[in-house]
């Protein structure tokens, strides 16, 4: 499951907030503005921890509510050992507005001694027949409604639910419902399945103590024993041995209530078997070692995040190679990093978002990070930045532009590039990031002008996916340089932005082009070579359809595979068809002209 929204309400300096999030999410806001709150909101809700009745909001009396919205949900889930669905149960928010389906759980801490409780938020019938269902055993079942069961499978307590459900949907109006999943023995088999399949959240913080027993931040090895057990392989085997221990001890119990009920049936009556599944990630312990025999955690915070960084590398590398070879089918795991310029060169930074941006654009990672550094909230994917601001001692959280020009007036961004007009001649706007990459490698190669004279040419991606893009395109507005370009893809989508190009202003040269994507530009062999040994991304396309097929588009994990192989910008010249030689050769004089 992904999770898409989080609310907090009355927790700390938050009284209402509603927090949107994407594979790769930036909060950025100035110190004690709720940045950490929203990590440790979230620290608490996926490990259903404890939390002070000091929490509470100063804005309130009410009670705290931390509130997961997750999307990507499983196709099917077992309760009683039944599969089923979380449609059929009835346990999901249909969104009118969007169209998107939810699982909602609630999380509500109560009373001085901040009880907490949890629910389902869901789409659910309202004939009063099912209220409460989920909590009826068999028996209760079968006889509220023997009416509708005659050809359902009466031993399962889940087929009879499923199907007096399907009847109550069908009679009545779908209506917002809360679900308590708290006191009944049949809820708690929804409540293990919802907590089974959540993600795996992982919260390195900055601040921590240098204590033996401290959290992940000062033992990278906890992360990676959590992360290790998280794998298909072994999570299977670890379940494998789960079962065997839980089928053993289950036989002997038989056994022995069999022979308690010999002599006292009414005891044996109230008595069964009830096994927690173990919490492996607590069972295994690894120490890193120097060769002088100093524990880890004893070792300087620089190392520690070193380690850290090192770790997220090896993740990040070996996410890739599973996506490439389609066996990326693990658990959902959310990395929240605090500051990852914390003691680390800015080189290192570097590296370490570099890897985060990999993750992140793999299944099953999300990746949640807090930074004060101009650095880095340039290079993350614009549309995860979030400005989390401070007013009245109350805590908000902001998106969209609004949050990118605050945080770009905030950290101090300037554009990067030519700050006079005199050195800026033409600003040529392209798709994306791997599109400018591609333009300015064959330019340099083509352009007849001199080497001072092709500094004066910019290109920056339009729709862009970093906050520098918009920096510099904001920039570039303001400079108004003597031409301004505009290069387009040949499917529907540049068909329109053409339209609209030409309704909002008659200043921009556009050139459209005659393929789809710009990927279609690239020499068909180096684009085989680099996508031949890929499952998942297998590149089945002959040289005549790369050629001759205009429309043709790669899918994302082909264009990431062709961009950490750097092949929008290192492949030969002369691999180019003639036909796409004279193409882009064209492009490159309409460039340069002087109009």
């Amino acid at each position: 499951m992904y999770l898409a929204k989080f609310r907090i309400k009355n927790f700390r300096g938050y009284r209402d907030a509603e927090i949107n999030f994407t594979d790769f999410t930036t909060f950025v806001g100035i110190n004690d503005s709720g940045k950490s709150t929203i990590f440790e909101a979230l620290d608490i809700f996926f490990k259903n921890t404890k939390i002070e009745k000091d929490d509470r909001s100063v804005f309130a009396t009410d009670d705290v509510e931390l509130i997961g919205y997750f999307s990507d949900l499983p196709e099917n889930i077992k309760l009683e050992t039944i599969p089923t669905t979380l449609d059929e149960e009835y346990l999901t928010l249909k969104d009118k507005d969007s169209s998107k389906e939810y699982l909602v759980l609630k999380q509500r801490y109560s009373g001085e001694m901040m009880k907490l409780s949890e629910s389902l938020v869901s789409t659910f019938p309202s004939d009063d027949s099912v209220k409460d269902i989920h909590t009826l055993k068999i028996s209760a079942l079968r006889k509220k409604f023997a009416d509708l069961i005659e050809n359902v499978d009466k031993r399962k307590s889940t087929e009879i639910r499923k199907e007096a459900l399907k009847v109550a949907a069908q009679n009545s109006e779908l209506v917002k419902t809360e679900i308590n999943l708290n006191g009944k023995e049949s809820l708690k088999d929804i409540s293990n399945v919802i907590h089974t399949n959540l993600p795996m959240y992982q919260l390195f913080k900055s601040d921590r103590a240098n204590t033996d027993g401290d959290s992940e931040i000062q033992d990278p090895i906890k992360a990676i024993i959590k992360t290790a057990i998280s794998r298909e392989e072994i999570k299977q085997q670890l379940d494998g041995i789960s079962d065997a221990i839980n089928n053993a001890v289950t036989s002997i119990t038989d056994k022995t209530l069999k022979m308690l009920q010999e002599m006292n049936a009414s005891l044996s009556n109230d008595l069964s078997t009830n096994f927690q599944e173990p919490k492996w990630s607590s069972v295994f312990k690894f120490n890193l070692e120097t060769d002088s025999d100093i524990p880890l955690n004893k070792r300087g915070s620089g190392v520690r995040r070193l380690i850290l960084l090192n770790f997220f590398r090896a993740e990040a590398r070996r996410k890739l190679e599973l996506a490439e070879n389609g066996q990326d089918n693990e658990v959902n795991i959310i990395y929240a990093f605090e500051e990852p310029e914390t003691s680390q060169h800015p080189k290192f930074q570097k590296m370490l978002i570099d890897s985060f941006k990999t993750m992140s654009e793999t299944e099953h990672i999300q990746v949640f990070i807090t930074t004060h550094s101009p650095a880095i909230a340039q290079i993350v994917p614009k549309d995860g930045i979030r400005l989390v601001t401070k007013k009245d001692e109350e805590a908000n959280v902001v998106s969209g532009e609004d949050a990118l020009n605050e945080v770009v007036n905030q950290l101090g961004i300037v554009p990067d590039i030519k700050l006079y007009p005199d050195q800026l001649k033409c600003v040529v706007c392209v798709e994306g990031p791997t599109d400018v990459s591609f333009f300015e490698y064959i330019y340099q190669h083509w352009s007849q002008k001199s080497k001072s004279e092709k500094e004066k040419t910019v290109f920056i991606a339009g729709g862009g996916g970093t906050i520098v893009d918009t920096v510099n395109a904001n920039f570039v507005k303001r400079l108004r340089p003597i031409k301004k370009v505009t290069i387009i893809d040949g499917d529907q989508a540049g068909t329109d932005d053409k339209k609209k190009i030409t309704e909002n202003s008659n200043e921009i040269e556009i050139i459209q082009l005659s393929k789809a994507t710009i990927e279609l530009y690239l020499p068909y062999e180096e684009v085989s070579e680099a996508l031949k040994n890929s499952k998942q991304a297998a590149f089945d396309f002959t040289k005549d359809q790369w050629t001759k097929n205009n429309i043709l588009k790669l899918s994302k994990a082909q264009k990431r595979i062709l961009k950490n192989k750097k092949v929008y910008d290192h492949f030969k010249i002369g691999n180019l068809s003639i036909p796409v030689k004279n193409e882009l050769e064209g492009i490159i004089q309409k460039i340069d002209r002087d109009d």
